[in-house]
């Protein structure tokens, strides 16, 4: 269809409007998944230490099927969030670890997957862009900084965000096997979040409008048979302070909700929040008023769904937040606003009313998501600080909380617990120093270095010195450790560390970078007596020498030195 002159002067095709349109939207998408990956890291952070690293180690001790399968359901802060330790079991189960950087990829891949999927069946070309660019710019931009930076949120509120939508999705196609893919990813939202139980009460309402009546019955029982498997053994977290049936809890409850609601246009100003959200409620009042329901068959459902979901969450998270919005909830807020707002541009009648209202709004929409950037850059940076600084401390220490943020609230927890899964090889923290094979390696005498020191304590042990070979100039990664025992040969990258003073004393020698530094944890060597050699990888030969300083990991961890060349 060619689009008008009149009601869209400045394309002369429909395909022209697309394309433009298409590649401005695609920005905010490329930069939050850019920096996302930027960013990453093969971390565990806060909840990963107890939904990924603690669960591969009880799979790693499970005996029976039955024990497999209580870890995967098991109840953990008013959720069973079975989908994502599935996907942790089966890295386990395939790799024999987990890599969070991979994770946190699939988590992300799941938002463009609901996006991707909402576009596809939003129907004509013109409410398809409508869609997409408000799914871009409320969606792909900073607020959202803990699902896209942090496997640990993104895996879980990124997932049940596809499933819940894929669940209507399939309500929507009319079909038997539409019906059952709905039942299928509604069972798998609920046991991905606990506001994933939303999605059959929404489903309910969907079948119910369209008086679907037998399709209705089976989806209430297979509703009422996952929520009992949900409420099985059900507990609350005693450590939250869940918010009661009084007057007052209700009237707090009810407030949090509107600030949930509110909160993706409001930047997060719980001030300004709830007037907001009572706007979202009000405009989807007006959608439904004017028929939406049984005309927009898949976005009033999801919208709802959000909101519902929100609701949820408000009971359980009011007390405990004291008014805060994670930005992990974001999403739900921010998708309910871009399903009602395409709504209202795409009323029947009139093929290009969503393309005059987005040329008309998409000014605005970049704006806010610029602004949105800038509102949350801040928290994003300073998330990602406080990872980075608790990884590097412990990588340093062998130990949590010992810099000035921590892995885990309680780092003897996470110390005990990490320690365990690097002992178990189930699992690495990042390492300074990088294990590597080098099979040609040649014995040589031509080697000049010097051991300054070994230090071993309970966690941690380090070897420091210089090495360099004469007649060639000393460069960064050049220098390995080596350490041979009666069992096994281990080969390690060094840390480089400049020499002023060996460069001083050769300086006929370009021996300046000839220093180097190892370290490791006591746990990730086996217990055995080594022999301390060096290992020079320069134009394509890689030499070494053993020394007559040994490393005795038998015990406590015992560095020898002895003479030195």
């Amino acid at each position: 269809m060619s689009v008008s002159a009149r009601p869209l002067p400045i394309f002369r095709t429909e395909r022209t409007l697309v394309l433009a349109i298409t590649a401005i939207a695609l920005v905010p998408v490329g930069f939050v998944l850019a920096r996302a990956f930027f960013v990453s890291r093969n971390v565990a952070y806060w909840d990963e230490l107890d939904t990924a690293l603690l669960l591969l180690l009880r799979l790693d001790q499970a005996t029976t099927v039955s024990q497999v399968l209580a870890h995967l359901f098991a109840l953990g802060n008013e959720h069973r969030t079975f989908t994502s330790r599935l996907l942790f079991a089966t890295s386990y189960w395939t790799t024999g670890t987990v890599n969070f950087v991979v994770i946190g990829a699939i988590g992300n891949l799941f938002i463009c997957a609901l996006c991707g999927l909402l576009v596809y069946t939003a129907g004509s070309t013109a409410r398809r862009v409508f869609l997409g660019v408000l799914l871009a710019f409320l969606l792909f931009q900073l607020e959202h900084y803990e699902n896209f930076q942090w496997s640990g949120a993104s895996i879980d509120h990124f997932q049940v965000v596809l499933l819940a939508g894929a669940s209507v999705i399939g309500l929507a196609r009319g079909t038997r096997g539409g019906w059952l893919a709905a039942i299928v990813f509604a069972l798998l939202a609920t046991f991905t979040l606990a506001h994933g139980l939303v999605a059959w009460g929404i489903g309910a309402l969907v079948l119910a409008g369209e008086r679907r009546w037998p399709r209705l019955i089976g989806w209430l029982g297979a509703g009422a048979f996952a929520a009992a498997i949900f409420f099985v053994g059900f507990n609350f977290n005693p450590g939250h302070n869940i918010g009661t049936a009084t007057g007052a809890g209700l009237v707090a409850i009810l407030h949090y909700w509107l600030i949930l609601l509110g909160a993706p246009l409001a930047f997060g100003q719980a001030a300004v929040a709830p007037y907001l959200g009572a706007l979202l409620l009000a405009l989807l009042a007006w959608t439904l008023h004017r028929g939406a329901f049984s005309r927009e068959r898949i976005a009033i459902p999801l919208a709802l769904w959000a909101i519902g979901a929100l609701g949820l969450i408000s009971v359980g998270r009011a007390a405990l937040t004291h008014g805060h919005v994670y930005s992990r909830y974001y999403v739900l807020g921010a998708l309910a606003w871009a399903l009602v707002l395409f709504v209202l541009g795409s009323a029947p009648g009139d093929a290009l009313r969503p393309y005059r209202i987005l040329l008309r709004a998409l000014p605005a929409l970049i704006l806010f998501n610029v602004a949105a950037n800038f509102a949350f850059l801040h928290d994003a940076r300073s998330w990602v600080i406080c990872r980075d600084n608790a990884a590097e401390y412990y990588q340093r220490h062998g130990r949590d909380g010992l810099g000035r943020f921590t892995l885990h609230p309680d780092p003897a927890y996470a110390t005990n617990l990490i320690r365990e899964v690097e002992r178990a090889g189930l699992y690495h923290m990042p390492l300074a120093c990088q294990p590597r094979k080098f099979p040609k390696a040649q014995a040589t005498a031509d080697l000049t270095y010097f051991i300054d020191r070994i230090n071993v304590d309970d966690y941690v042990f380090s070897i420091e010195g210089w090495v360099a070979r004469p007649g060639r100039p000393s460069a960064p990664d050049q220098i390995h450790l080596v350490l041979q025992s009666d069992h096994s040969r281990h080969i390690f990258t060094t840390i480089n560390q400049r020499r002023a003073d060996v460069a001083a004393a050769h300086p006929h020698e370009k021996w300046l970078d000839s220093g180097f530094r190892y370290q490791s944890r006591n746990w990730l060597l086996p217990a055995e007596n080594f022999q301390i050699g060096l290992l020079i990888y320069s134009q394509g030969r890689a030499e070494f020498v053993m020394t007559a300083h040994r490393l005795d990991m038998t015990g406590k961890g015992v560095g020898l030195l002895a003479g030195s060349k």
